[in-house]
């Protein structure tokens, strides 16, 4: 095989993974969206059903606020599985990425970053950069859930008053 073929291989390879990290990446932008609707859609429902129950806090409120609050913990707890799993496909598509980066100094000129001659295209900023713009994606549900918990405890609390 000629260099040129090997380089233009090399190129589609690239071109392969960063489109697989769009993708994934779009994936998880989609489920958290859905996500945090569902949340706020919950949140709301939540308020209105105490804010009806709220003159004399009865069966209303534990019948209908607390199966709002279960059902916002059990989304948080399946969307903490989703993000972390779309998180650790794109993880190891940058990998990849990285590793032929690395491996193929010629492909040096597909990367956006300033580095010497001889040096690999490799960014050492982009793991942490990758992992704080990911931040919000993996602690939403950590937030939400104990929120979660917390209104579903005054629900109950409101019921036995």
């Amino acid at each position: 095989m000629e260099d040129t073929d090997i380089r233009n291989e090399n190129i589609k390879r690239l071109t392969a993974f960063r489109n697989e990290i769009q993708f994934e990446s779009q994936m998880l932008s989609g489920r958290l969206g859905a996500y945090l609707s569902s949340q706020s859609f919950l949140v709301i429902a939540y308020a209105s059903t105490m804010n009806a129950g709220w003159t004399k806090p009865g069966i209303f409120v534990l019948l209908v606020s607390l199966p709002l609050a279960l059902l916002g913990f059990v989304l948080s707890l399946d969307a903490l599985r989703s993000i972390r799993t779309s998180y650790g496909v794109i993880q190891r598509w940058h990998d990849r990425q990285n590793a032929l980066l690395e491996q193929h100094g010629d492909l040096a000129d597909y990367w956006p970053t300033e580095h010497g001659k001889d040096e690999p295209p490799r960014d050492p900023t982009l793991s942490r950069r990758f992992h704080e713009g990911t931040l919000l994606a993996i602690h939403s549900p950590w937030i939400f859930g104990i929120a979660w918990i917390y209104l579903a405890g005054v629900a109950v609390w409101l019921y036995l008053r």
